[in-house]
């Protein structure tokens, strides 16, 4: 129920910011995580890391905006990720394999940029949630609220399409002491600290639609 709310403000937001917005930006990716840390009183939480990929819709004026509107954009993005799930206890040191964690990140921000209309640097603040979804059929799937930051480089091959380097740090928050039903024992799995940042690098290519003319 969570989601469909957070996933129709989005939609709703999006639409009403699409009406005065002169370009349509897409961007399918491809990219590499970092490794997840969720820190325990009596161990941790620990993905590899690795491959992810998903895709950012964004609205905005480009660089033929005037003043602040200039290369700035509203975006709605969504990553997906998955990566093998340990659990590393503190005392003994011994690490139980967990099975694959899925990780989705559905968030929406705005960029602001700047640029020569070839090359353009940007930066982002986005708000969202992340949904950890483990492979254990009998475990609780948690969904965080998430605030993230990023920052690139768009290179316009053309004015209608590019290539975009970014690079994101995503901070999903955790209430205190909750306690993740992924281990054996009353404490292994009560969550210690309040976030579990960690970081994605992507590459991808993105299309525009200019509705300038």
């Amino acid at each position: 129920m969570i989601k469909l709310y957070v996933y129709t403000i989005f939609f709703l937001v999006l639409c009403s910011h699409s009406a005065s917005a002169q370009i349509f930006q897409f961007n399918p990716y491809i990219g590499h995580t970092l490794p997840i840390p969720l820190k325990a009183y009596y161990g941790k939480f620990v993905t590899d890391g690795g491959t992810n990929f998903g895709a950012n819709i964004a609205w905005g004026n480009g660089i033929s905006g005037g003043g602040i509107s200039q290369n700035s954009f509203f975006e709605l993005q969504y990553n997906y990720h998955k990566s093998p799930l340990v659990y590393q206890d503190y005392i003994n040191g011994d690490r139980d394999d967990l099975g694959d964690l899925k990780v989705h990140n559905a968030l929406a921000g705005i960029t602001k940029g700047g640029g020569n209309g070839i090359f353009e640097g940007y930066g982002g603040i986005y708000a969202g949630v992340t949904i950890f979804d483990i492979e254990d059929p009998e475990a609780f799937d948690y969904t965080r609220f998430t605030m993230a930051a990023g920052a690139g480089l768009k290179y316009y091959a053309t004015p209608a399409i590019g290539i975009r380097l970014h690079t994101q740090f995503y901070l999903p928050f955790w209430a205190s002491s909750s306690y993740l039903g992924w281990s054996g024992g009353t404490n292994s799995g009560t969550i210690s600290s309040v976030a579990s940042p960690y970081l994605n690098f992507n590459v991808g290519i993105f299309a525009n639609i200019d509705h300038s003319y």
